[in-house]
């Protein structure tokens, strides 16, 4: 019986890969077996993390894509299927501009870039890929959302909006192509030790407080979020689709 975690013979493509989250995930994949295809707006940090993953014997690929541009969007997933033949899984997880602050301090255009970036390159990359998907017999979409989508905040209510509208769209993804055997699934991390929130844990004060408003007691490492992403790319999440899942060290129950 094959493992369901088992991905020999799979092509995974992830966005935002060349650190943090994404580049644990990429590593997570390998370790299933996995052939990963790196994609970044700048080719020198592809070839620097490709570089990294190889000292380590991780050998992977890349693809550079601007999410700022919508005809490289629209043609990356063109050049992944040219090359690769098939991508079963697809880790939507490049960020991008995120406001931070009050409301009323929030712009017309803090809105739009935010949910430009969130929401719409998120969309325009993953319409590139169902059709390829559907027609291969099916593949898995993972899109990397946050617990600000389910949780108030007094200085990231734009972020969260966002994000929450990005959860909606997996849902209805995953409702509009399941019958073509295309799943779609959200990760919402909590406080994770990444550039983003660099500014939170590299105050060791704020770190603990931020870990102590946790079950477990402490912010999560980028590897600390690649089992979930792994349950939903893999044939361990088969029955799963339209979901959003917290992985938050028990935050969003305190």
């Amino acid at each position: 019986m094959t493992h369901p975690f088992d991905m020999r013979g799979r092509t995974a493509l992830v966005t935002g890969s060349t650190a943090g989250i994404g580049l644990a995930v990429a590593k997570g994949l390998h370790g299933l077996g996995a052939r990963v295809v790196l994609s970044s707006n700048d080719e020198a940090d592809i070839k620097e993390a490709i570089d990294a993953l190889a000292a380590d014997g991780i050998e992977v690929e890349g693809i550079v894509c601007d999410l700022n541009d919508p005809d490289s969007v629209r043609t990356l997933a063109e050049r992944a299927h040219a090359r690769f033949g098939r991508i079963d899984a697809l880790i939507a997880h490049a960020g991008g501009y995120t406001h931070v602050g009050p409301l009323i301090d929030t712009s017309e255009e803090d809105v739009e870039r935010t949910f430009r970036t969130s929401v719409f390159h998120n969309l325009i990359l993953i319409e590139g890929f169902l059709p390829l998907m559907a027609a291969q017999g099916g593949g898995s979409v993972v899109v990397t959302s946050s617990i600000a989508s389910l949780r108030a905040s007094t200085r990231l209510a734009v972020y969260g909006a966002a994000k929450a509208a990005l959860n909606s769209l997996v849902r209805n993804i995953a409702a509009e192509w399941g019958d073509r055997g295309v799943r779609a699934n959200a990760v919402a991390p909590g406080t994770v030790r990444t550039r983003f929130s660099q500014a939170l844990w590299s105050d060791p004060e704020r770190e603990r407080a931020a870990g102590a408003n946790t079950a477990l007691g402490r912010i999560a490492e980028p590897e600390d979020i690649v089992g979930a992403v792994l349950l939903f790319a893999s044939d361990a999440g088969s029955y799963i689709s339209g979901q959003t899942l917290l992985v938050d060290a028990g935050r969003s129950i305190l």
